[in-house]
């Protein structure tokens, strides 16, 4: 490391490009610890942290997630409830509340979902990825389709869910 410093850079950064890294790492940063929750409902003089909260108490019933802030993000419509902006202390802790967010199913909180805190150009991403799984489900509905790292992936569908059978029903031989 000591020789690289002592060589130096032959592609020197500007000021104005360092302020710039260092602003869009910052801001990266700052996406990592945040998740959006959408489908919250919304009322007059509500208290969103401890919705929030709720909500992170039933997805996570094991785990303490404590939220930094919590804010509404959009322009107030009648009859649209605005997502949720929630920023946490870590990066750690967003990621195991954006991995419990399964868990609302079947809940209170089953038309709640959590979801990654995107830039503007990955909801773009992601909004055409979403229409390419919903083509190939309607051309394929006989495969499992999904997405994975950027791509529409598919596989073969697993056994039907059904209620599990025990292993062996013969009983064991009397002596």
């Amino acid at each position: 490391f000591s020789d690289v410093v002592k060589k130096g850079c032959e592609d020197r950064m500007t000021a104005t490009q360092v302020k710039a890294a260092v602003k869009s790492a910052v801001k990266d940063d700052d996406r990592r610890r945040a998740v959006m929750v959408f489908g919250l409902e919304e009322s007059a003089n509500e208290v969103v942290q401890e919705k929030v909260k709720d909500v992170l108490k039933v997805s996570c019933s094991t785990a303490r997630l404590l939220v930094k802030d919590c804010h509404r993000v959009g322009a107030v419509r009648t009859g649209y409830a605005r997502p949720v902006k929630a920023t946490f202390h870590s990066n750690e802790t967003a990621a195991l509340a954006l991995k419990c967010g399964k868990n609302l199913r079947g809940t209170r909180f089953s038309r709640v979902y959590i979801s990654p805190d995107r830039t503007r150009e990955e909801r773009e991403e992601r909004k055409g990825l979403v229409s390419q799984l919903r083509e190939k489900i309607r051309s394929d509905p006989g495969q499992y389709h999904y997405i994975s790292n950027g791509t529409v992936c598919s596989r073969e569908r697993g056994p039907a869910h059904s209620p599990r059978t025990p292993a062996s029903t013969s009983t064991p031989p009397s002596s």
